[in-house]
């Protein structure tokens, strides 16, 4: 599976659909997995399962019926990103020599020269992931939208 800072394609399709309903979020509108799968480029049969995954952690809500889909059920300010890498993909460091030692594969455990800086990395990353919200990104593409023609 493709990664991305130790980060699963699985786990950027659940932070890009979060996203989308973030953007969503004020309206109250909900917002059905075709539109999300439209505009995030995510796989219809694929969201539904990460969906599945995120109502049972109390992410998002569903609404059924002919006009159903999908509403936070936290605020986008509420939500981090590193909540949700965690959750989706479990808290092990994608550098097995910073997991648990029976985890280790590495043939110089006790002395190895990479480490450290690989500890440095990885609490930088985490640090970032988890004091960014869903409302941060929001605040982010709205200055993007101002300075350039993209929009979303």
């Amino acid at each position: 599976m493709t990664t991305l800072l130790g980060v699963s394609q699985k786990c950027q399709y659940a932070l890009r659909a979060i996203f989308e309903l973030s953007q969503r979020y004020t309206s109250g509108a909900v917002t059905s997995v075709a539109d999300i799968s439209k505009v995030q480029g995510i796989p219809p049969r694929f969201l539904e399962q990460i969906f599945t995954k995120l109502r049972t952690g109390n992410y998002i809500l569903s609404q059924r019926g002919n006009r159903g889909g999908y509403i936070l059920a936290k605020r986008p300010s509420d939500i981090s990103i590193g909540e949700i890498i965690c959750f989706i993909d479990g808290s092990e460091s994608p550098i097995q020599c910073l997991n648990t030692p029976s985890d280790c594969k590495c043939p110089y455990p006790s002395g190895c020269v990479f480490k450290g800086i690989w500890q440095k990395v990885s609490e930088s990353t985490t640090k970032t992931f988890d004091l960014t919200t869903f409302q941060d990104l929001i605040d982010q593409q709205h200055t993007i939208s101002k300075t350039s023609d993209y929009t979303i």
